[in-house]
């Protein structure tokens, strides 16, 4: 059976999901410590979760952790789950950024990469690591006044 979008839905993760959000986040090694099960969205095919996405509200507007199960990789979820942190979670937001070794992703899905100098002014941990000139994360940034975060097609911008 072929996968559609279509069957994909989303939703606010719930007190139950927590534990599939953090097998899910472990996949690729993320850390979800200090998250909290009402920061994540959650990507389901038939009540299972498959990808899960974390807006953080720390220094900056942050998309904190994003990850879809590997057997569903590269089927449009993870841009599904961006578009719903966009319409959902970050609403009030004008921007939203991203600390990622994987840009590639992000800029399908609309993200811009910043100067490298910026994460010091977003990020403290990131102005005070003795790592920042080797650091291989790139600071991206996703504007949410764009169309496709318009809420509910009548032209109020998030």
């Amino acid at each position: 059976m072929k996968l559609l979008i279509n069957d994909v839905s989303t939703r606010f993760a719930t007190a139950r999901d927590i534990e599939d959000v953090k097998c899910i986040a472990s996949t690729y090694f993320l850390d979800t410590d200090g998250l909290e099960y009402s920061d994540f969205v959650v990507a389901t095919l038939e009540n299972k979760i498959i990808g899960i996405a974390c807006f953080k509200e720390t220094e900056c507007p942050e998309l904190h952790t994003i990850a879809v199960h590997p057997n569903y990789r590269g089927k449009g979820i993870g841009a599904l789950l961006v578009k719903e942190l966009g319409s959902t979670l970050c609403k009030g937001h004008e921007r939203i950024y991203v600390r990622t070794t994987a840009p590639g992703f992000f800029e399908k899905v609309g993200f811009v990469t910043l100067g490298n100098d910026i994460k010091k002014e977003l990020w403290t941990d990131c102005a005070g690591c003795d790592r920042f000139n080797t650091c291989k994360q790139a600071v991206m940034c996703l504007e949410l006044r764009r169309e496709e975060y318009a809420d509910n097609g009548n032209n109020q911008h998030l």
